[in-house]
């Protein structure tokens, strides 16, 4: 989906011939960095349809980070493990089958069962794309303990171009119950929301970070109120602002 109507994409790449490719990485500035987008949430919150319009829109590298049907073996390089290419869509189940047998159940994983698909999201934060790709990911991954959150932002603490951001799209549960129920064809079923809103841990970016605040992250209304082209207007509108501007 293609937000109308807006200024040019950030980031958006010109061709370029074998020569500039070759001399890219020297011309890049000193101070240029990556961006890494979550985009998270329960359940049925629209996290696939969301991301995959931010990518389109903005020229960024989409990664499925929940759906476990791709499977595919990564090209990337030797020490990645957890992807494949040719971009701009990445295949790799992060879910082992085990967990998605339990979220079919409408079991809720633990801290335990979500440990291995955490890391392995927050590895593949350091693995650069091909130079003829968009280096900035938007990943979906639902990131509902305030825990689950900050291993994935140990990434830019191991690779120092990095800058990674959460966008939590926020819904009452029986909206999201209702969608679930409705929707066909996905592994996570209407009674798995209820045991996500139970842990769910909402951040709040306008607090102080000592006081338990996360202002890295944007949370967006995706309720009833809203279609889904004005939440991906409001969205597209918002990470454009944070890229252009650089802000930590």
């Amino acid at each position: 989906m293609t937000v109308q109507n807006t200024d040019a994409a950030l980031g958006e790449q010109q061709p370029l011939g074998d020569q500039q490719n070759a001399t890219a990485a020297e011309k890049k500035p000193k101070n240029e960095h990556r961006w890494i987008w979550f985009v998270t949430g329960p359940t049925a919150c629209g996290k696939t349809t969301i991301a995959k319009a931010l990518a389109e829109n903005l020229n960024l590298t989409y990664v499925e980070g929940d759906d476990p049907t791709y499977d595919f073996a990564c090209t990337l390089t030797a020490r990645c493990r957890l992807c494949t290419f040719p971009y701009p869509v990445l295949r790799r189940p992060y879910h082992p089958k085990a967990n998605v047998e339990k979220m079919s159940r409408g079991e809720p994983l633990t801290d335990a069962d979500r440990a291995g698909w955490l890391q392995a999201l927050a590895e593949h934060e350091t693995a650069k794309p091909p130079t003829s790709s968009s280096p900035h990911l938007v990943i979906t991954c639902s990131a509902l303990k305030r825990h689950y959150r900050d291993i994935l932002r140990l990434g830019s603490e191991h690779a120092g171009d990095l800058r990674i951001r959460f966008i939590f799209l926020q819904a009452p549960e029986e909206v999201l119950t209702e969608r679930a129920h409705n929707r066909k064809g996905h592994f996570a079923k209407e009674n798995l929301v209820h045991s996500q809103f139970t842990i769910l841990e909402m951040p709040h970016p306008t607090k102080p970070k000592e006081e338990g605040g996360e202002p890295d992250v944007l949370v967006v209304d995706v309720g009833k109120e809203k279609g889904v082209e004005e939440v991906v207007r409001e969205v597209v509108g918002r990470v454009r602002g944070v890229m252009h501007m650089g802000r930590d």
